[in-house]
């Protein structure tokens, strides 16, 4: 029995020979120049850098909910910066500018709240939803702590939020934690020091 395969034509046969599949090390082009030569610009401008797979503005609308008469009323009310029906292939700003603004309208904003949310954001709205968050309080956009790149922002985060719960027990075990730390930091320095 032979083992089956699916071929490119779609039908089904025997497994064919790697090199009837695969280009030969002669055949296979060269790779196109990625960087400048010295006296050369960059290759990419910010601007002109194009994505592998760039979205459209029907395949965004649809991928996060929002009607397509939605997508082009919010362009002729100014919270798009780009028209989505001429534009066939949207940049990185252009997507991002459409799943931010289009994230708020799916959630049920209307122009009143579009309105109180996006004042104190330039424009293009072009802003990762998942690297802010708007702090009603304060009634401004904040970005998110990144924990990796600045561990003690998310730390004081989280040492207040525990202040506002009223945490006790979490605030008096992190006090432990930190003078358990700085005893065992002090033997270590006045180990260094003897030495």
């Amino acid at each position: 029995m032979q083992p089956l395969q699916t071929s490119h034509s779609g039908g089904v046969g025997p497994n064919p020979p790697p090199a009837a599949v695969l280009p030969l090390p002669n055949q296979i082009p060269p790779l196109p120049k990625v960087l400048p030569e010295p006296d050369e610009g960059p290759v990419f401008t910010e601007a002109e850098q194009q994505l592998l797979f760039p979205a459209t503005a029907r395949s965004v609308c649809d991928e996060i909910g929002l009607n397509w008469w939605a997508a082009i009323k919010l362009y002729e009310d100014g919270w798009l910066s780009f028209l989505p029906e001429t534009d066939e292939k949207l940049d990185e700003t252009q997507e991002s500018e459409l799943r931010f603004v289009g994230a708020l309208v799916v959630a049920g904003c209307d122009r009143g709240m579009l309105s109180a949310l996006l004042a104190g954001l330039p424009k293009p709205y072009a802003f990762p939803p998942n690297k802010l968050y708007f702090n009603w309080v304060a009634r401004q956009w904040r970005i998110l702590p990144d924990p990796v790149t600045n561990p003690e922002a998310s730390f004081s985060d989280w040492v207040e939020s525990l202040v506002e719960k009223g945490d006790l027990g979490s605030l008096r075990g992190i006090l432990e934690l930190t003078h358990d730390a700085l005893s065992r930091l002090s033997v270590r320095l006045g180990q260094r020091q003897l030495a």
